[in-house]
């Protein structure tokens, strides 16, 4: 347990043996990382409001940002791909969907288990599983069709092994 002067505490960080963080990521706080999950370069977790978990084999790329309000968890399920900058802000992410680069989740709001949310757009309410949304604000586009979830589903495993990969790489260095 971590304390600052002004007495508030949170839990320390609970990271998988074999998630990958790397050395310019920030990981303070209630984070739980799961098996094959991983946190880039120059990424944040920031758990000191709330609790932030990041599910299995999920990855938050390089400069990405997770920050909650009390009572405004972030929690990212299974799979999950969270792209270069995008901040994710006291929402949960169900099993499976991305979010693209630079995009914005607001607190509160659930994107669906397989959901896409467009590169730039910012999510002010729930999108439903397997849909794109896109803009500012974000809306519904289209329904994903299975093909694209599958194509989803790989890309977070293609960065789950790559990951590995890294996490192995820096334990072979002096």
């Amino acid at each position: 347990m971590s304390e600052i002067s002004s007495g508030a505490s949170w839990p320390d960080p609970q990271i998988a043996h074999d998630a990958w963080v790397a050395e310019s990521a920030v990981v303070i706080g209630d984070v739980q990382m799961a098996s094959g999950s991983s946190l880039w370069p120059t990424a944040v977790a920031r758990g000191d409001l709330a609790t932030i978990r990041i599910g299995p084999r999920s990855n938050v790329q390089d400069g990405a940002v997770l920050h909650g309000d009390p009572g405004e968890p972030v929690d990212i399920g299974t799979e999950v791909t969270i792209g270069h900058r995008a901040v994710i802000h006291g929402a949960k992410l169900e099993d499976g969907c991305l979010v693209g680069i630079g995009a914005v989740v607001l607190n509160g709001v659930t994107i669906g288990r397989g959901a896409v949310v467009a590169a730039g757009s910012v999510v002010t309410k729930d999108v439903p599983p397997a849909t794109l949304v896109m803009g500012v604000p974000a809306a519904i586009k289209r329904e994903l069709s299975d093909d694209t979830l599958i194509q989803q589903q790989d890309h977070a495993l293609r960065y789950a092994a790559l990951a590995a990969a890294h996490a192995t790489r820096n334990r072979s260095r002096p």
